[in-house]
């Protein structure tokens, strides 16, 4: 399959043989972010049927249960709480949750794209471009498929358990590659040894350094309260295990997978497994606790999600988007469910039958 020549690669090309070859971190948060011509820039229609992938926002049902889980979380926290949905996509999940919604409350939206806020703000969402200015308050926050966003560094093994990292750089036919170098920073290999990851010659792997700071500005504004996040990924011994020896980053273009990064640069969506076992470790240490760690099925049924279905005319089309949620063998067990709290409130909601 051709690649397609799109602006931001052309102006990636052009960065790279005037400053050199750049990490894949910086390559990955040019072609979602770029301020212009970044994937999300683009507000592409996340959670739309025509949409780069298919998502949970997607299904009335989950806008239904997340409803619950907030209300339910609310009880545990005084006065109204602030709602804080992280990336709101096209804001048809955040305008569903709310409809749900019978506690006072207040609905904001973190979007870092101009073009999505838009959106958002046209399904009647309260949006912000950055946490900071925003008081520490009573909060839920939720994110669904955020943390799979966020970019990441490459690396490969080589022999004598040595470690190189994967830079993107332009070939002698002027076409976008990968090729190996030294570490860029430190923290890449200080990573895999706290996690004990031994990675084999020819072993490619992703590695998130944004979960840190990412974490800290939520641990800012919540006080006290609940970080509820969906997302796919796993705990660091499977996801750096040898069955994925060329690591989990995958592209989506026009609901297709894609295997080439570099394939429809900024019009295609980028993502890799998350590693669950340093977001709770980055999470701990910066003072949350673990509230529970447990499947999308499981957390929905505890929820009740069962009651979106009723008895009307449209039961059993409800019933097909519960039973695409849930089950074991679809979205229940694709994706799962971070929860953590701050000091001194009880287990968040759905963790419990």
């Amino acid at each position: 399959m051709n690649r397609i020549q799109t602006e931001l690669a052309s102006l990636i090309k052009k960065k790279i043989l005037s400053d050199g070859p750049m990490t894949f971190r910086d390559f990955m948060s040019a072609a979602l972010f770029h301020e212009t011509h970044g994937f999300y820039t683009q507000a592409p229609s996340i959670g739309s049927p025509t949409g780069p992938f298919d998502t949970n926002a997607k299904f009335t049902a989950f806008g239904f249960a997340v409803a619950q889980a907030i209300s339910q979380a609310a009880q545990h926290i005084s006065g109204p709480p602030r709602v804080l949905e992280l990336g709101g996509g096209t804001g048809q999940l955040g305008a569903c949750i709310m409809s749900f919604l019978t506690i006072p409350h207040e609905y904001m939206v973190l979007e870092t794209s101009q073009g999505l806020r838009k959106i958002q703000a046209e399904q009647g969402l309260l949006t912000v471009e950055t946490l900071k200015g925003l008081e520490p308050a009573a909060s839920i926050v939720f994110g669904n498929e955020v943390l799979d966003a966020l970019p990441v560094h490459r690396v490969m093994g080589l022999a004598d358990n040595e470690v190189c990292e994967l830079f993107v750089d332009v070939d002698e036919k002027g076409e976008l590659c990968e090729q190996p170098g030294d570490l860029s920073t430190p923290q890449l290999l200080q990573r895999l040894q706290d996690e004990h990851i031994h990675l084999g010659r020819g072993h490619v792997a992703e590695l998130c350094l944004e979960i840190e700071p990412f974490l800290q500005e939520l641990i800012r504004v919540v006080r006290p309260g609940y970080i509820i996040f969906v997302d796919y990924g796993d705990k660091a011994s499977n996801i750096y295990s040898y069955r994925h020896r060329n690591g989990t980053l995958r592209c989506y273009y026009q609901q297709q997978h894609i295997h080439d990064s570099f394939f429809a640069i900024g019009e295609q969506d980028m993502t890799a497994d998350v590693d669950f076992t340093a977001v709770v470790s980055k999470a701990t240490a910066l003072g949350l606790e673990l509230a529970g760690w447990t499947s999308q099925g499981t957390w929905l049924t505890n929820l009740g999600i069962q009651q979106y279905v009723g008895t009307g005319r449209d039961s059993l089309s409800r019933q097909r988007e519960v039973d695409l949620l849930t089950g074991k063998a679809s979205l229940g067990s694709t994706f799962d469910v971070l929860m953590f709290k701050t000091h001194g409130l009880p287990d968040g909601p759905g963790l419990h039958p």
